[in-house]
């Protein structure tokens, strides 16, 4: 039949023309014999086809041959990516990646079934490797829902997200001076109320005679209290970093706080806490996108590969 004759040169149909006795295909012109035009629409052609953006040419040829041989898988797949227009699987994926609605109906499509158990099986490692991809783009997406798209710079930010605040450290100068005036404003008063209450300055048991001495002047009275306002002064003045490291580590650890790049801790304000659609990437996050946008690669090329492979023994 004239109409199973194809183009060796671009896999157009081949028409006879009974004014020179020639086959002529009708996309290119080239010019065959009637023993040349033998050749038969075959896979590889319809691939031709595909590649050169003649879609419904190739629909048409896929449409003939799956008369002959309906459960080709090969056949039904690139069926499939015609009405698509993709020319091959890994085109289609890569077309189709930034949409994830369709990333999750394609997924389930029952052609990938078909690949894998039509044609004795043939097209299992392709069905294998576009699972693989699906797969991975699946964890690529749960990724961006987690940390949004500010994920896709890879960066870590360097500001916070509009739902977190800035933990500010105090200086520990005014730590001191806080501290200062804090135990001042109490040691002082306290200080001036026992010695109202024990008619005089305060007491002071003596280690010598065993018996409490009421101190003799007011510079001793100073002294005692000055002490008492320095010491508590230094004691805060030490133990407030401590105690503020301790609770940020648990803090942290718990995931109520943060790190920018620069080291500023930031945490998420309680009052924006409804709103927040997701969390600032961190490096970990970072790198597991990397290494999936990798393998996304690397499987693209395995899956051109493997469906060259089944063309070519098809």
């Amino acid at each position: 039949m004239d109409e199973t004759r194809v183009c060796t040169l671009c896999a157009g149909k081949l028409e006879l023309n009974t004014l020179i006795g020639f086959y002529e295909c009708v996309s290119c012109g080239k010019l065959y014999t009637i023993e040349e035009a033998q050749t038969p629409i075959a896979v590889s052609s319809v691939d031709q086809l595909m590649r050169d953006h003649k879609f419904d040419e190739a629909q048409e040829n896929i449409r003939l041959l799956l008369q002959k041989d309906p459960d080709n898988a090969i056949l039904r797949l690139q069926s499939f990516l015609c009405r698509r227009r993709f020319a091959d699987t890994a085109q289609f994926l890569s077309g189709i990646s930034d949409n994830e609605d369709l990333l999750l109906q394609m997924k389930n499509d029952p052609i990938w079934r078909t690949v894998r158990t039509g044609s004795e099986g043939r097209g299992s490692k392709l069905a294998d490797l576009v699972k693989e991809y699906f797969d991975t783009r699946e964890e690529m997406r749960t990724l961006r829902k987690q940390f949004g798209p500010d994920i896709l710079s890879r960066e870590i930010l360097e500001q916070p997200a509009p739902n977190e605040k800035r933990l500010r450290t105090m200086p520990q100068f005014l730590v001191f001076l806080l501290s200062l005036l804090f135990w001042s404003a109490v040691v002082i008063p306290a200080s001036l109320k026992i010695a109202s209450d024990n008619h005089g300055f305060v007491e002071d048991w003596s280690t010598t005679q065993g018996y409490y001495q009421r101190l003799a002047d007011e510079d001793t009275f100073t002294f005692y209290v000055t002490a008492i306002i320095v010491a508590l002064t230094l004691l805060t003045t030490i133990l407030v970093p401590v105690i503020r490291r301790r609770i940020r580590k648990r803090q942290t650890r718990n995931g109520k706080i943060r790190f920018l790049r620069n080291g500023t801790a930031v945490r998420l304000t309680s009052k924006n806490r409804d709103r927040m659609e997701h969390l600032p990437p961190n490096a970990v996050a970072i790198r597991k996108y990397e290494d999936l946008t990798s393998s996304c690669k690397k499987i693209l090329e395995e899956i051109r590969n493997e469906e060259s492979h089944l063309l070519t023994r098809t």
